[in-house]
């Protein structure tokens, strides 16, 4: 998606070829980039879900949020200095050469920065692993010598706790 989304970038900031004049072409690089670069926020909140869980997932989603606002907030100044410059691509090479827009080529680089980034990526994917998980049911044995005081343990088991209810149900209660 990353890969793909750098690509389809690259005709928008074309100024000088034949690309970035073509209305029919400039529309088709926004529809594909459309549908390369949607998917990459759903995957990105499952991603950090997945790695902080048991944590809160909309919490963990609304920190991504948050946190992704606030660097496109940040960008916007960078991307209208850099659309401000021009430089020269495939210099020397006939039919290619053209000029392209400072603020495609900061898009491009922040593409591939994160595509580098996330192919390095190797967290424990905890919710995965708990899915994937071979005991679907985990017992926690716990004392009572390890709880606070202001916490009582029952004095009956919870089979004799299950038995009075299954009775208590059969009788009408």
């Amino acid at each position: 998606c990353l890969a793909a989304t750098a690509l389809l970038v690259l005709p928008l900031g074309l100024t000088d070829h034949y690309l970035g004049r073509e209305p029919f072409l400039v529309i088709l690089a926004l529809l594909g980039l459309g549908m390369s670069a949607g998917p990459i926020q759903p995957i990105n909140a499952e991603l950090a879900v997945d790695v902080t869980y048991p944590g809160d997932e909309t919490a963990v989603e609304s920190v991504q949020q948050i946190g992704g606002n606030l660097v496109s907030a940040l960008l916007i100044p960078l991307a209208e200095k850099a659309s401000e410059r021009d430089y020269t691509l495939l210099r020397g090479v006939p039919g290619l050469e053209s000029d392209i827009r400072g603020d495609v080529v900061l898009l491009i680089a922040l593409a591939g920065i994160t595509l580098a980034y996330f192919s390095s990526f190797d967290a424990p994917l905890a919710r995965t692993a708990a899915d994937e998980g071979e005991d679907d049911d985990v017992v926690f044995e716990i004392t009572s010598e390890e709880l606070p005081e202001s916490v009582s343990m029952p004095e009956t088991s919870f089979q004799e706790q299950e038995q009075t209810t299954r009775t208590a149900f059969q009788n009408g209660n």
